[in-house]
């Protein structure tokens, strides 16, 4: 509306809007100003489809689990997520807020067994002291997860187990070929590491058909404290973190010994940077008792099997039973996760008494992993079970969410709409005055 008054001698114009206009006008800013800032405030974070649905902030951090229709296994806390490959014992885990692990995702995979004869008597595997081995893609898997309940129906416990069957006809026979010897000897002491028909390189590993073998996975909700207990008593304690370690349980019986001085190693397959772009290069730094020891995938180690030094005691002279390897971003030195591994392992014997006994573990790096081999003694007969694990930092995680106004809760968002009315109605009764 407008309205022209004469003031004195000078002609005036005036011009103003109802208050119903103004109010409404305010109202609908302070809409559209929410409603902008709740899209952008939700699209700055990528969660699970799950999270959205939780009714309390202690249900968030309970661990899940689900699988895909191809059979990957996805388990999930608030702060890690790890996949699992269905057709081969493979975890892949990185930070629940980098989405899909484009800034930092690592890998193990668990893929071959092999038995061995300790010629120079380092207590480690080096290629040429092989018996024989089988490739684990060469078997059939069959992956189960699963979550464990408390009273009041939450997620204490997630779990997802391999377990071994019977041979596949479906498996890549060639990857090893590079650097296993004796894979295509015709001297017939070799013939027991595969037996090669013609040209095609068609392997028989049957003679391990009847091996069992599992790999046993948890993520705790909460800390998890353990013992490696023989008949003796308790041997060595470790603790597991909740939410962001993923647990090993290795279990392997009723293995094709061929010699009872022969040695058992089983290959541990690491990556470092999976998924991650060029920006992000991580290493790895192994942690012996002469020193840390730095190494990345894209190198070529000359010797094959260098031993991997335990530490014996740690500061305080007690017996030091975690051997650990870091994982570490090359350009800020930021140390993102772990691998772990205990050096007592328990071993079941036919009689079903169990003793402790020392595990070993030798390593070379082949241009695109690091091969890294666990060793353990003979259990002709028995059974073996020893624990790794696989942790991230916690607050360590590459991902930073955007900075700024538009990063505040959405409560703060109604609490800006709430004053910009307030301040508008205020504005309106000054100027009715």
């Amino acid at each position: 509306m407008v309205i022209i008054y004469r003031k004195g001698n000078a002609w005036s114009v005036n011009y103003y809007l109802k208050r119903t206009t103004l109010l409404g006008n305010v109202l609908l800013l302070s809409i559209l100003f929410l409603l902008v800032s709740s899209i952008v405030t939700v699209n700055a974070f990528t969660f699970s489809d799950d999270e959205g649905d939780d009714d309390s902030k202690d249900d968030e951090k309970e661990p899940d689990e689900h699988r895909d229709s191809d059979g990957t296994v996805w388990i999930q806390t608030e702060i890690m997520t790890v996949m699992l490959n269905p057709k081969l014992p493979s975890y892949q885990y990185w930070y629940t807020s980098d989405a899909n692990g484009s800034l930092t995702r690592f890998m193990v995979n668990y893929m071959m067994i092999v038995e061995f004869e300790d010629a120079n008597g380092d207590g480690v595997y080096q290629p040429s002291e092989t018996i024989a081995f089988a490739p684990l893609d060469a078997f059939e898997w069959s992956l189960q997860a699963g979550a464990i309940t408390n009273e009041q129906g939450q997620n204490t416990e997630v779990y997802a187990s391999y377990t071994k069957g019977g041979l596949s006809e479906d498996w890549e026979d060639d990857w090893f070929e590079g650097w296993m010897p004796g894979y295509e000897d015709e001297d017939e002491n070799h013939t027991l590491l595969a037996s090669e028909e013609d040209d095609d390189h068609d392997y028989d590993f049957s003679r391990f058909k009847f091996m069992t073998m599992r790999f046993y996975g948890h993520i705790y909700m909460d800390d998890y404290n353990g013992t490696v207990t023989d008949d003796e008593g308790v041997k060595a304690n470790y603790t597991v973190l909740g939410g962001v370690e993923l647990k090993i349980d290795i279990e392997i019986g009723n293995f094709p010994f061929l010699s009872n001085t022969s040695r058992v190693a089983v290959l541990n397959y690491l990556r470092e940077d999976v998924a991650a772009s060029e920006e992000y290069d991580h290493h790895f730094i192994l942690h012996e008792e002469t020193g840390d020891d730095e190494h990345d995938s894209s190198e070529v180690m000359v010797q094959l099997g260098e031993e991997f030094e335990d530490h014996d005691e740690d500061d305080d002279g007690i017996a030091d039973t975690m051997q650990e390897i870091s994982l570490v971003e090359a350009t800020t030195d930021v140390t993102r996760g772990f691998y772990r591994w205990l050096d007592t392992a328990v071993m079941t014997l036919l009689n079903g008494s169990q003793v402790a006994v020392d595990v070993s573990a030798s390593y070379w790096t082949d241009g695109s992993a690091l091969l890294l081999f666990f060793i353990y003694s003979n259990f002709d007969g028995g059974s073996i079970l020893h624990d790794p694990s696989m942790r991230l930092v916690e607050g360590a995680s590459p991902y930073t969410p955007p900075q700024g106004l538009l990063n505040l809760p959405l409560e703060s968002y109604a609490v800006i709409g709430f004053v910009i009315i307030v301040i508008a109605g205020a504005s309106l009764a000054i100027k009715r005055r």
